[in-house]
């Protein structure tokens, strides 16, 4: 009798077990696995995930914070592990479970481990389908919210604003109030509607139940009044954000950018002599510098900031402010394109600054490369007008002081080498680790190039590369007389060099004829105007613009590129006396100019319909004038309607006629000059291809 009531047990419990009964026994046994297993199991590796997420994330205090932390797909990489089992754990709730009350809240786990992998999409899908399936309201409300955040991470803001209408019909708790406030501020801080931002900040930060999350809030409506130039607002947040003394690392960032807003270089000069402070001094030393930058102090701005890269996390964003600095107030231009260069070497490839700084690396390397040429030159034409024997003396001088700093180098090299050799004996071998770290790590070595050119410029890989005159631009074809005469005689390797043969190489680099010194002033010309406009139209430095042209114009008054200068003048210029000046010479110098109706177009604007109709009529009759072979009459008839109706439609068929005017009086140069122009000014028009076609035959017919 008992092995059968222990068999009909048996069997009831085997029958309450199946995840498709509905009866009340079977849906209370999975309820109590569910929420008591696997979902107790899961909630318990999310929370534990979410507070290291805040634990190990680095905020940048030099930035202006983000409201809801950035996603950081290094985190779902280093854990990996975790968020997989956080989602097998859930997983099993739906597998083992379906008529478990809990399968919402597997989803919601699971969507939070595909979020905390910074696999959006899908975690984008799994919220969504916890809508689609009746879920618990308090786990609604918390997918929505979720969806709401990711899609304004996203900049999605439409389906964002869709979402936030279903979560404005629910009914919140304050828990859940608060979280959305926040995540509302964080969806109008996306926007740039700081303003909506700080008042829901404002209104969230107190009940935010983390001390940390509290102190970081209120350290971020301080920097936001900041931008906002309230101050004294600012000033009031960052010490609520101190007093909360939620960990010590933004505590001190909250007391350095009081101290910094109130002006107090007392304070923070004393922080940088306190020892729980070592680590931190580069923010201070930050702090101290922008002080001085805002009081124009630019130079001790500048000491600071280099005391500041040192250790410094954000050396990348460092060196890109004080390359800025060098540019805008220092007007340092070789050694703002050095800091760029580092700026582009430290910035990683997710920082938002990084392809900014990348194309400053570059343009301000070129700027440099350009003036080199000029400088080069300039020098080249001082030694020029020195007579044969004070280039002789001055030529001695450079082979005595080469001889004297190479046995000085040979010196230390004997002095040094017996310390070096018992160095590589006593060396212990080194690990996989560190016989990989240089050359294998591209940051490392772009550090180290960086770190060469900076001390020593960009030097040729042989001996003796370290010469203090190795890459001056004065002598730095003087400083290696033996390097120039290997390259330019092919018998140098059989044949021994003279000094007499040295010197005569040296003085052939050096324009002392008339047609040298031609050569070179055409040189310094053409990259003076490559400068001024690259200075205007890359670098969009319209003070350094005007001067470049207007040494070009001053120093080459009859130049080729004079039209064009003026042009670039006319952009550069802030005040409309400077702009007049230049328009009026650019139209009295070249009234047919292809620049000057530029000017015309954009100070005009577009035509009105009866204006258009004037041209119209006036163009028929010039074109009419052109039939009967009066190209002269035409070709002032043509210009008279540009300078009258700048900016017509029928602007490329008037420019072209004028073109066909200048060929018609076989005026080859004018014609060739009417056509570059017109290909240039109108790429787009159906007149293009016959205006390269006659470009074509022109060259073909002047071969």
């Amino acid at each position: 009798m008992t092995k059968a009531f222990a068999l009909l047990f048996l069997g009831l419990l085997a029958f309450s077990c199946s995840q498709q009964s509905t009866r009340p026994a079977a849906v209370a046994f999975h309820n109590i696995n569910s929420k008591f297993n696997a979902i107790w199991q899961a909630d318990r590796l999310y929370q534990e995930l979410e507070k290291k997420a805040w634990e190990e994330r680095k905020e940048n205090y030099a930035n202006t914070l983000s409201i809801l932390p950035p996603i950081d797909s290094t985190f779902g990489q280093a854990h990996q592990q975790e968020i997989t089992n956080l989602i097998r754990k859930a997983s099993l709730v739906i597998n083992r479970h379906q008529n478990s009350r809990y399968i919402d809240d597997a989803y919601l786990l699971i969507g939070h481990g595909r979020f905390l992998l910074g696999d959006l999409k899908n975690a984008v899908e799994t919220y969504k389908y916890i809508n689609s399936i009746e879920p618990d309201q308090d786990t609604q409300i918390q997918a929505l919210i979720r969806l709401y955040q990711i899609y304004t991470y996203q900049k999605d803001f439409e389906n964002a604003e869709k979402v936030e209408e279903f979560i404005k019909e629910a009914p919140l708790n304050n828990s859940q109030k608060t979280e959305f406030l926040r995540s509302k501020a964080f969806y109008h801080q996306e926007k740039g509607e700081i303003v909506l931002a700080i008042a829901l900040l404002e209104e969230v930060a107190p009940s935010l139940g983390s001390r940390y999350e509290r102190a970081r809030t209120f350290y971020l409506l301080g920097q936001l009044f900041q931008n906002q130039g309230k101050y004294s607002l600012a000033k009031e947040n960052f010490e609520k954000s101190r007093q909360i003394k939620s960990n010590y690392d933004l505590q001190l960032h909250a007391q350095i950018a009081q101290q910094k807003l109130i002006g107090d270089e007392s304070a923070l000069e004393k922080m940088l002599k306190e020892p729980k402070n070592e680590d931190k001094k580069s923010e201070i030393y930050m702090a101290l510098g922008q002080m001085q930058y805002e009081k124009n102090e630019f130079n001790q701005a500048k000491v600071y900031w280099e005391k500041a890269s040192v250790n410094n996390p954000n050396k990348g964003e460092l060196y890109l402010q004080v390359g800025n600095m060098f540019v805008r107030q220092l007007k340092k231009y070789p050694e703002a394109a050095q800091y760029y260069d580092s700026a582009a070497t430290y910035l990683a490839s997710t920082h938002p600054s990084y392809a900014k700084a990348q194309k400053l690396k570059k343009s301000w390397l070129d700027y440099v490369q350009m003036t080199t040429v000029i400088r080069k030159e300039d020098s080249l034409q001082i030694l020029g007008r020195k007579s044969l024997t004070e280039l002789d003396a001055f030529y001695t001088q450079i082979k005595a002081n080469q001889k004297r700093k190479l046995d000085s180098l040979n010196n230390q090299k004997k002095s040094v080498a017996p310390v070096a050799q018992a160095l590589i004996f006593t060396r212990r071998s080194p690990s996989p680790e560190q016989q990989s770290f240089y050359f294998y790590n591209d940051m490392a070595r772009n550090q180290g190039t960086q770190e060469f050119m900076f001390k020593w410029g960009n030097r040729t890989l042989e001996d003796f590369w370290n010469r203090k005159n190795k890459n001056t631009n004065l002598s730095t074809t003087a400083s290696s007389p033996e390097k120039i005469t290997a390259q330019a005689s092919p018998s140098a390797e059989t044949k021994p060099v003279t000094s007499t043969d040295s010197l005569a190489i040296w003085l052939a680099g050096i324009p002392r004829t008339d047609a040298q010194l031609f050569a070179s002033n055409k040189k310094i010309e053409q990259t003076l105007f490559t400068l001024g406009k690259f200075a205007k139209l890359e670098l969009n430095e319209n003070e350094l613009a005007k001067k470049t042209l207007i040494s070009l114009l001053l120093n080459y008054p009859s130049t080729a590129y004079e039209a064009e200068s003026l042009y670039l003048l006319y952009l550069s210029s802030y005040m409309s006396a400077d702009k007049k000046e230049f328009k009026d010479r650019l139209a009295d110098r070249y009234p047919e100019s292809y620049f000057r109706q530029m000017i015309l177009k954009m100070e005009n604007g577009q035509l009105s319909q009866s204006k258009e109709l004037e041209v119209q009529k006036t163009y028929e009759m010039a074109y009419a004038t052109f039939k009967l072979g009066n190209y002269s009459d035409c070709f002032k008839e043509c210009l008279g309607i540009q300078q009258r109706y700048p900016n017509s439609k029928l602007e490329d068929k008037i420019v072209f006629l004028m073109a066909l005017c200048k060929g018609g009086q076989k005026d080859l140069s004018a014609y060739t000059l009417q056509l570059k122009n017109f290909t240039m000014a109108f790429p787009s028009s159906p007149l293009k291809p016959e205006a390269e076609a006659l470009l074509k035959s022109i060259t073909l017919n002047t071969r």
